[in-house]
């Protein structure tokens, strides 16, 4: 429970930081926004009622009306049940009173209407941040690319579920022109919005990069220098890089990301590619190994993020390494998008419909048997 003292430092710390400034941008932007907002749906008939007394009453009704249909539904009835209980509680105190005086009523009611608008005020701050937010994962979805590309040695396929509103983790398959495949896979610690920047920066310095030099070593180096840059000290970048040749051969480097699972034509994991490295963006000057292997005909590359092997149950059990293990093994012919699907469908029973708590993102690269 908050004590005095907490109440007394809180009364104290407001009267210090506040200053002409606020109360002025309080009447002059604050409120005007919030009455604009509010009264948009009936400005146009307000402002033809020529009478001010019954304009002032049309206006409070369209103000509450305008905050209440921005509540959720059950939260509606609980504000209209406030609403009802407050002036029915009012109206039973003064019919005990032998004189009730008029202005005492409508002070209360008053008071009433004020700490209303304030909570207005704070819901439709909260309104534009969300819709900022909604920009933001529009945006951020536009880097994810839509369909997969398709050669005639690769099928690529893969799946994204952010947990908040903005999500940290990207991938991208991007053909270069003489044939080889460049393949990012990242996860931006944290979440949200700050998760969404990071992920945006490391896109953007990685399709720059790939016009200059694709091999891993230049575009690890790039991306870690950038995020070092421009991030801040918990913005972090875990990631996979995979160059793949044309004759199936390819390159890696994997930056504090789960491996990459090899898989044979017979389901069985046959290598994990990268282990215990620190992701991007930690500190200049670092170097990640580089790993080297085959994809054979009708073998398949498989990545995730952790937010996959991470997630738990409803008895908070892990969904682990051994699960995704035994999914690939399976169905070993499965193709990749029928590879993602299962992986996916096992995950949602597994959670059992519980909220994600961590961005989940899987792709599957294979050569294709013709190739």
């Amino acid at each position: 429970m908050a004590r005095l003292s907490d109440w007394m430092n809180l009364g104290r710390s407001t009267l210090e930081s506040l200053t002409t400034n606020d109360m002025t941008g309080f009447y002059v932007r604050e409120w005007p926004e919030t009455k604009r907002m509010l009264i948009a749906e009936h400005r146009a008939a307000l402002e033809l009622d020529g009478q001010p007394v019954r304009r002032f009453i049309r206006t409070c009704s369209a103000m509450l009306y305008g905050l209440a249909k921005r509540l959720a539904p059950h939260r509606r009835v609980l504000f209209a049940l406030s609403f009802i209980a407050f002036f029915f509680c009012l109206a039973s105190l003064f019919t005990r009173m032998k004189d009730p005086p008029f202005w005492t009523f409508v002070e209360a009611a008053a008071t009433f209407f004020v700490v209303t608008l304030l909570l207005a005020m704070e819901l439709l701050d909260k309104i534009k941040f969300r819709d900022e937010l909604e920009l933001a994962r529009d945006l951020q979805a536009d880097l994810i690319p839509k369909t997969m590309p398709r050669t005639e040695q690769l099928d690529i396929a893969a799946y994204n579920h952010i947990a908040n509103t903005v999500g940290g983790d990207i991938y991208d398959f991007v053909p270069l022109p003489d044939g080889r495949m460049a393949v990012l896979f990242g996860d931006a610690s944290g979440h949200g919005m700050a998760a969404g920047l990071v992920m945006a920066v490391a896109h953007a310095a990685f399709r720059t990069q790939l016009d200059i030099d694709a091999s891993p070593a230049a575009i690890i180096a790039s991306l870690n220098r950038i995020l070092c840059r421009t991030g801040g000290p918990r913005s972090f970048f875990a990631c996979c890089y995979v160059l793949i040749e044309t004759d199936g051969t390819f390159s890696a480097t994997v930056a504090g990301h789960p491996p990459i699972l090899h898989i044979g034509r017979d389901g069985r994991v046959l290598s994990r590619v990268g282990r215990g490295a620190y992701p991007l963006g930690v500190k200049m000057g670092l170097d990640w190994p580089e790993e080297h292997g085959t994809l054979a005909r009708g073998e398949r590359l498989l990545l995730h993020s952790d937010g996959l092997t991470e997630a738990r149950s409803a008895n908070d059990r892990e969904f682990g390494d051994a699960y995704v293990d035994a999914i690939v093994s399976w169905a070993p012919d499965a193709s990749p998008t029928a590879l993602v699907d299962s992986i996916v469908g096992e995950w949602s029973q597994f959670t059992g419909g519980k909220p994600a708590e961590d961005d989940v993102s899987i792709a599957v690269i294979a050569r294709t048997v013709s190739s």
